[in-house]
């Protein structure tokens, strides 16, 4: 979720994401001069409004995105047996913390004795030919699997993206059907009330009553300008913000269906193709039964009489995460032993939704909390493809690096993070309930010698309290803090500074 703040003295903190505070003003021009008229008349017997203001100052904002995930390691290793044997000592558990070059599983004597025998088996295969076939066999597997793996996911995904699609045109139709309605309403109103001038003037004329002619004349002209403006707005009704936002969203997720199933044709493709490369059960046994007879060569055999002699030793400072075997037990070639994870390369695993995934990129420096313990670290790596929940929301895979990884940090427990997206230092800030918008953009209303001013306003970041104003206001300028129903441009206020 997205989670910014301005740094300033106090170490406030947001309350209100600026999306609820923020004002949308949308008046039609008959509107516009129906209010005028109204604040005219009343504010011409009573005293003026009492409104309160704040200054427009310049501090630091960051605009950060925070998410929970799971602490593990960059880096896993699992050993597998190299020969057939029987296990001797085992010095580790799942659990503990192991150094580099630490020897935890030895095999019995006996086990080292026999590699040794089996030397001139060694020589009778060819190793190339094995290792070429497995490793075709296993790109086969692994592509199959990924590719029957991905096809259910994208199928679920495209259906869900159609559906959003439709909800969101849905939703495009039903505005732009209202604000028709309500612009065609205003018109017909203007209409109406224009024959209803015309009757009157033709009247006053009749009665030779020119000074009401005369204001007739000029309600007329005004009742027309009013039209006219009606009429423009309705002509550009397609510009509404609200529209184009619609309108954006609904390319944005037919791009991304388009994707999907270009990904989709690709994986189809690719289970074709590698499915007649998968090795069944005889031809893996067949494989199996001619790499035991390539593998017994002189210098191999010396080497796997090293390996049961020295038994399996950590390749790096880590933690025993699984032990597959008990001491005595019996092993076969290939048999899982023990999985050792990284413990000075360590990460944070996070997935977030589409709404942070535009914000957040690989590089990006991040503070993470583990047990109360702070660290610093960087976003490392942003999946490519998304995911669905159980919830059936989709959300993509990153993974924050740790960089002062200590002997506080335990694999699997949960951790907290929060990166920094964007910031920015010494700038023009306003609480974010101060900047309103229209049809025409941003802007804010302030005081001068007890008038309400409109001013326009290109706004940048923000976080949930503050936002950044970059062009259209000083430093030190007051600005109006509770913008109420009625208040307009031209309007005498009394201005009240905000505690």
């Amino acid at each position: 979720m997205k989670n910014a703040e301005k740094k300033n003295p106090s170490g406030e903190k947001p309350k209100m994401d600026k999306k609820k505070k923020r004002k949308i003003v949308i008046l039609s021009a008959a509107a516009v001069l129906v209010l005028f008229i109204g604040a005219n008349t009343i504010f011409a017997k009573d005293a003026a409004m009492t409104v309160f203001t704040t200054q427009a100052l310049r501090g630091d904002i960051k605009e950060t995105v925070s998410a929970s995930g799971s602490v593990a390691s960059e880096e896993i290793k699992t050993y597998f047996s190299k020969i057939n044997g029987t296990i001797g000592n085992i010095f580790v558990e799942a659990g503990d913390a192991v150094e580099n070059g630490a020897q935890m599983i030895l095999f019995d004597k006996e086990t080292a004795e026999h590699t040794k025998r089996q030397a001139d088996l060694q020589a009778q295969a060819n190793e190339g030919s094995y290792q070429n076939t497995v490793q075709k066999a296993n790109e086969n597997q692994g592509k199959f699997a990924e590719a029957s793996t991905n096809l259910a996911v994208l199928e679920q995904q495209i259906a869900d993206e159609e559906n959003y699609i439709k909800q969101l045109q849905k939703e495009l139709d039903e505005l732009q059907a209202d604000l028709s309605a309500y612009y065609n309403q205003a018109s017909t109103n203007i209409a109406i009330y224009g024959i209803q001038l015309q009757n009157d003037l033709q009247k006053a004329e009749k009665e030779g009553n020119q000074g009401e002619a005369e204001r007739l004349n000029e309600e007329i002209k005004n009742n027309n300008i009013a039209a006219q403006q009606v009429a423009y707005q309705l002509g550009q009704m397609n510009n509404d913000s609200r529209v184009r936002e619609l309108q954006d969203r609904i390319s944005e997720e037919q791009e991304k269906v388009t994707h999907y199933k270009e990904y989709q044709a690709e994986m189809e493709s690719q289970k074709a193709s590698s499915e007649a490369g998968v090795m069944n059960a005889y031809q893996r046994s067949e494989l199996e039964a001619n790499h035991e007879i390539s593998n017994m060569t002189t210098e191999e055999a010396a080497e796997d009489y090293g390996y049961a002699s020295d038994g399996i030793c950590a390749e790096f400072n880590g933690i025993v995460t699984e032990l597959s075997v008990v001491e005595g037990a019996p092993v076969a070639e290939g048999t899982n032993l023990l999985t050792l994870a990284n413990r000075d390369k360590v990460k944070v695993d996070i997935y977030v939704t589409k709404y942070d995934l535009e914000k957040i990129a690989v590089g990006q420096k991040a503070q993470i909390t583990v047990s109360g313990h702070e660290y610093k670290g960087e976003v490392s790596k942003i999946d490519k493809m998304a995911t669905v929940n159980a919830a059936g929301t989709a959300s993509v895979g990153a993974e924050i690096r740790i960089d002062n990884p200590d002997e506080f940090i335990y694999l699997g427990i949960e951790a907290k993070v929060l990166i920094d997206t964007k910031e920015a230092s010494k700038v023009l800030l306003l609480p974010v309930e101060c900047v309103n918008a229209d049809q025409e953009g941003e802007f804010v209303y302030t005081v001068e010698n007890g008038v309400v001013v409109r001013k326009d306003v290109v706004t940048g970041i923000s976080s949930n309290t503050y936002i950044e104003i970059r062009e259209g206001l000083s430093e030190g300028e007051e600005v109006i803090s509770n913008v109420v129903a009625g208040i307009a441009e031209g309007m005498p206020v009394t201005a009240v500074p905000a505690e």
